[in-house]
């Protein structure tokens, strides 16, 4: 029997935004997988620790999670609630960093919003900008709703002083207008440029540096990686087997795939498993 290390990304492939959940199929298709030998299931996303909420009863049975875009690399020891993990690797954005970008919103008064993400914790900075402020709240009001634990996020401009930030979120209308270089004209981020904000981490920090961590213990295993961001795109391109979901808003993911699945609102994952062989 083949050995395999399953890495799934959450928003849009195991968990439908439309829908708010995850469908019947995708926990069928997870608990079955967890019972299967020579089958390590992982979790590769964006979010932080504590936003893994959304995972509910299927969390313990994900032995890895790469997390805010592969900045941070753990081993899951318990169930969520529990919060026992051991820590296998991290990459924080330097102060001085970010310190940078935010000097240049207040200078320029950018129409920009950085949302800083830490391990379990997150923070709003703003410059003062009315636009701004009213698009936090906004935010607020709307992201709890995708079972991401923002409604207490508070502004916080001093917050990468006094924790360790693994992700910003860009958002606003002049986010593209930053200059992500230092003054050696080094690119110092790794920058996804989705539809309405961008995402930064360290550079040469993205899903697949998390994922070769684990990669480098299970030598003998069939990495899978199954996705639809653009911040899959280098774990789709480098794993053994990988699996575009058929809602992704990027072209490029399903060509580059070896698979490409059905919608996930069509609750058709476990059958698509199925038909390919990889139950």
């Amino acid at each position: 029997m083949k050995k395999r290390i399953f890495f799934f990304d959450i928003d849009g492939t195991l968990y439908s935004e439309n829908k708010k959940n995850i469908l019947s199929q995708t926990k069928k298709l997870i608990l079955t997988l967890s019972k299967k030998p020579n089958t390590i299931l992982s979790i590769a996303t964006g979010r932080n620790y504590r936003n893994l909420n959304v995972l509910e009863e299927l969390f313990p049975l994900f032995k890895y999670f790469v997390l805010c875009n592969g900045a941070i690399t753990i081993e899951n020891k318990s169930s969520f609630k529990q919060n026992q993990y051991k820590l296998i690797d991290k990459n924080p954005i330097s102060s001085k960093h970010i310190q940078y970008l935010f000097e240049q919103i207040i200078d320029n008064d950018f129409n920009i919003i950085p949302y800083n993400i830490g391990f379990n914790k997150e923070a709003f900075f703003s410059n003062g900008n009315s636009k701004n402020l009213k698009f936090i709240e906004e935010w607020r009001k709307n992201h709890w709703q995708n079972g991401i634990e923002i409604e207490d996020s508070q502004i916080d401009n001093t917050f990468h002083f006094n924790n360790e930030v693994y992700t910003i979120y860009m958002f606003g209308d002049d986010r593209l207008k930053i200059n992500l270089k230092n003054t050696e004209e080094k690119n110092i981020f790794n920058i996804y440029n989705w539809k309405n904000h961008m995402d930064l981490t360290v550079k040469n920090i993205n899903k697949f540096h998390g994922i070769q961590k684990i990669k480098n213990k299970f030598n003998d295993y069939e990495v899978v990686c199954m996705g639809d961001g653009c911040n899959d795109e280098e774990m789709l391109q480098y794993s053994d087997l990988s699996i575009a979901m058929g809602n992704s808003k990027y072209q490029y993911i399903k060509e580059m795939s070896d698979l490409v699945t059905p919608h996930v609102d069509e609750n058709k994952i476990y059958d698509f498993f199925e038909q390919h062989h990889l139950i």
